[in-house]
């Protein structure tokens, strides 16, 4: 297949996260970029601010002309997408080339340095935490987020094009598309079972991603796994080691070991140990480039965050926090870092869970780690790509919660829970549309910050 010598690019599902970055990297190359979703969101209106065309119907005849011609258009559809969907059978039927995001970031990136940043969680902070390092330095480089990063309200960050930075994301085995010149790997645990049989299944995909790095790169990652590279941490055996650690003002402040260099009073504008660990890999990658000690720290105290990542929406009269918590150990970092914060206060959470396989896979768990809260609200799980399974449902979750004061909600209920007086701080969570609803529950609520 050529490799970027199509004319015209349109995208099934362009609303996503992955796929309206693709969308505006193209864009800035002068491709002509259009695209299907659903739903019309910021993300969606963002583009077409860029003179991006979207249609929200499933409608062959809104999609302009130029890219009903099969030799010059590329077809880039996202997991999410179901086969009946009327474009991708239209466009499947009449012998276009169709691919998956991933493969379109395989054609992007098969030629260049790559940063590729994996793992169960945290990629999107450290790939954005590395974006903003970066941005400080003269490297010339373009960087893929899985979130709108708040320094440049946007999923993409191009400074040229010498190095690509890219979340490689382990669901679908979508990761295994990239050769990377370096690769982070944050952490692994069981998840996408929908995909992976089994955690070793998902393991062993990662060790064959470990064998797909270039000749002559590096590997680093969390010292909780065993592998051939340099680790990160806070044991004395990592090579990239934490020391220090002090939560302040809404702040991290911490140390960084690395042979015979030391990063002194580093400050971070997120809290939690989690996110300390993720600084820590950005760290890891930037001092691999020789990039300077004051640049690194500047990089990161000047970070601004990313929407949904335990974004601090409001402080007074209540304090409201949303993130984008979607498995159990996701849940409960949130619970410790707002414990940490708020040692004396009510928590209450508003989760909204996301899979129905999900769900299934880890009802006990997530059961578990909501019953840490003081109150509990559960929406109805949001189905993304899946078809319901019996006998999964909030319903179900909420049975095995094991706190007091506990509900089901809509958006409706939701509003009439936050008005309740005993709310000291709040807390959504999930990776669906529950994120939607932040500007509606602070307004609500109160004054915002």
């Amino acid at each position: 297949m050529k490799k970027l010598g199509f004319k015209n690019y349109f995208f099934i599902g362009i609303g996503g996260i992955g796929m309206s970055s693709l969308a505006r990297y193209l864009k800035l190359k002068e491709k002509n970029v259009s695209g299907y979703d659903l739903n019309q969101s910021k993300i969606t209106n963002q583009l077409k601010d860029l003179e991006i065309e979207i249609i929200h119907k499933e409608q062959i005849d809104l999609i302009e002309k130029i890219y009903l011609n099969v030799e010059d258009t590329l077809i880039i559809y996202t997991p999410a997408i179901q086969s009946h969907n009327i474009l991708y059978k239209y466009f499947i039927e009449n012998n276009f080339k169709i691919i998956k995001r991933s493969d379109l970031l395989q054609l992007i990136t098969y030629d260049k340095f790559t940063i590729a940043v994996s793992g169960t969680h945290g990629k999107t902070t450290v790939t954005s935490l590395l974006t903003n390092i970066f941005s400080h330095s003269d490297i010339e480089f373009t960087s893929f987020s899985g979130g709108i990063m708040k320094n440049f309200n946007s999923n993409l960050h191009v400074q040229g094009d010498k190095i690509f930075i890219v979340e490689a994301d382990e669901y679908d085995k979508s990761f295994l598309k990239l050769n990377p010149d370096i690769l982070c790997i944050n952490n692994i645990d069981e998840d996408h079972l929908d995909v992976y049989d089994d955690y070793n299944d998902l393991k062993n995909s990662f060790e064959k991603f470990i064998k797909q790095i270039k000749s002559g790169g590096s590997l680093i990652f969390n010292e909780n796994l065993n592998f051939n590279g340099k680790s990160f941490g806070i044991n004395k055996e990592s090579n990239y080691k934490l020391h220090n650690i002090v939560f302040k003002n809404f702040k991290s402040i911490f140390d960084v070991e690395y042979e015979n260099i030391f990063l002194k009073n580093i400050e971070l504008n997120m809290v939690g140990f989690h996110n300390c660990l993720n600084a820590l890999a950005a760290i890891a990658i930037s001092l691999e480039f020789n990039i300077p000690k004051e640049i690194i720290k500047k990089g990161l105290k000047e970070f601004k965050g990313i929407e949904r990542r335990f974004s601090v929406e409001l402080i007074d009269p209540v304090i409201y926090i949303d993130d984008y918590a979607h498995h159990p150990s996701e849940i409960i970092s949130v619970y410790k870092t707002l414990s940490d914060l708020f040692p004396k206060k009510k928590k209450f959470a508003i989760f909204q869970p996301h899979l129905y396989s999900r769900t299934r896979d880890f009802m006990d768990d997530f059961a578990n780690s909501l019953s840490n809260f003081d109150k509990v609200a559960l929406l109805d799980i949001y189905p993304a790509r899946e078809k319901s399974i019996p006998g999964i449902s909030s319903e179900k979750l909420l049975e095995k919660i094991k706190v007091f004061d506990k509900s089901l909600t809509d958006e409706k209920g939701i509003i009439n829970i936050i008005n309740q007086n005993d709310n000291e701080v709040v807390v959504t969570m999930g990776a669906g549309d529950i994120g939607n609803l932040v500007n509606k529950i602070k307004k609500e609520i109160a004054v915002e910050i």
